[in-house]
């Protein structure tokens, strides 16, 4: 399931999806907004235990916010349980902050702390 632009784990029957860097170290942001907007959710279909480690991702607007929650919902629907790590770009903590969607998503500094949570 894994892509050019994804990396896929499965750590203790957590799905974890995180991004892939550049031989710089930078992530394509506009590779990550197109990936929530045309492929996020068929690319973790039919997974109920979910980290996404947004580590190193600086920005993501509504194109990425929309599906992020339809996955949320559909997990919670399931019982199961999604989880983001890694948001710690002051931008993206910002936009987490104003959209309320730190009320809305369980939010560690880790991936390890978020696995952790499961």
């Amino acid at each position: 399931m894994a892509s050019a632009l994804t990396i896929d784990e499965q750590v203790n029957g957590v799905s974890v999806l995180s991004f892939r860097r550049d031989a710089k170290g930078v992530i394509n942001l506009d590779q990550i907004r197109q990936f929530f907007g045309t492929g996020f959710l068929e690319h973790v279909s039919g997974i109920d235990r979910l980290v996404i480690d947004l580590s190193g991702v600086s920005s993501l607007d509504s194109s990425c916010l929309g599906p992020l929650v339809q996955k949320m919902r559909e997990i919670k629907d399931k019982g199961g349980r999604l989880a983001l790590a890694g948001v710690d770009s002051p931008a993206l903590q910002e936009i987490f902050a104003l959209t309320r969607f730190d009320k809305v998503f369980p939010i560690y500094a880790t991936r390890n702390e978020a696995l952790a949570s499961f």
